[in-house]
């Protein structure tokens, strides 16, 4: 009869660093009036962390900052001044 191996109960993934205090009490005060990328880059923490712990918080956004935010990643994804953010133009093939 094959014998059955046992998982091990340890996680191979990385660990998630948890939240301070004083990391909640930084988000919910900057959370209004700043991009989520920029509170990420203040607090060494991923943007989709900042999302999603702004969110279990029950934060949100003013309208008027997210029509901002929404002017700021545009003009970052279609800087034509930044290298490699510009659409490049297709290259069509001629047929023979």
């Amino acid at each position: 009869m094959p014998t059955k191996i046992k998982k091990s109960k340890v996680k191979t993934g990385q660990v998630r660093p948890r939240w301070t205090k004083e990391e909640v009490a930084l988000l919910k005060r900057l959370y209004r009036t700043h991009s989520n990328a920029e509170i990420a880059g203040i607090l060494g923490r991923k943007v989709s962390s900042v999302v999603f712990k702004g969110h279990r918080l029950g934060l949100s956004k003013g309208a008027r900052r997210l029509r901002e935010m929404g002017r700021e990643n545009i003009r970052r994804r279609w800087d034509p001044i930044k290298k490699g953010t510009a659409k490049k133009a297709r290259v069509t093939r001629s047929r023979k």
